[in-house]
């Protein structure tokens, strides 16, 4: 019984290890296409490739892209990820160079249908209502005081989410090689979190 066991394990172990040999090129390639769209959907118009940079912050590398245009910037999209309701979340946030928000979009998540996932509809209020918001005077934070209102029932999607723009504005600072504020919303907030989906 042991040694069939063991076959059938190492049998499982090859076929996969086989898929996942033929499919990496693939995968890699959708997830290239996905940031590419991402990219386009919250920076301004561009032209040519963005110029892709990697920021370090407490030990974490961070991808930001440089949308230029005439040879100047004209948009900053920064990827973030965080932990939702559901698993992992993560998304692009386009900034302008004056830092305001442009726009938002999500590459991934393991949201709840009908609830948590209603933050990849680009025109619920959710989501337009950080267009054109600029964090240092934007305040953003889900309940408490903050500026966000979430998600009907997903607090902990939305909290998550918006703790993912903070987060990419932090990025987006570092590489502009300005420090953030410790008194701005930008800061992250300790004890985020919620008890809802």
């Amino acid at each position: 019984m042991l040694l069939s066991l063991g076959v059938i394990c190492l049998v499982c172990a090859a076929l996969l290890a086989s898929v996942n040999a033929v499919t990496a090129a693939r995968i890699a390639q959708v997830q290239q296409e996905k940031t590419q769209h991402a990219i386009a959907l919250v920076v301004p118009a561009f032209e040519g490739a963005p110029v892709d940079t990697a920021v370090v912050i407490d030990g974490r590398e961070f991808a930001v892209h440089k949308a230029m245009k005439a040879g100047r910037v004209v948009g900053y999209a920064v990827e973030s990820s965080t932990v939702g309701f559901g698993g992992p979340i993560d998304i692009m946030v386009g900034f302008e160079p004056d830092g305001a928000i442009y726009s938002t979009a999500v590459i991934s998540h393991c949201e709840t249908p009908g609830l948590g996932a209603k933050m990849t509809d680009e025109e619920s209020h959710f989501r337009t209502q950080f267009k054109g918001k600029n964090p240092a005077e934007y305040r953003l934070v889900v309940g408490d005081g903050g500026d966000v209102d979430a998600i009907t029932a997903s607090t902990i999607t939305s909290r998550a989410f918006t703790s993912a723009v903070r987060q990419a504005y932090n990025v987006f600072l570092a590489a502009k090689g300005e420090t953030p504020d410790a008194i701005t919303s930008a800061t992250p907030v300790a004890g985020e979190g919620g008890s809802d989906e």
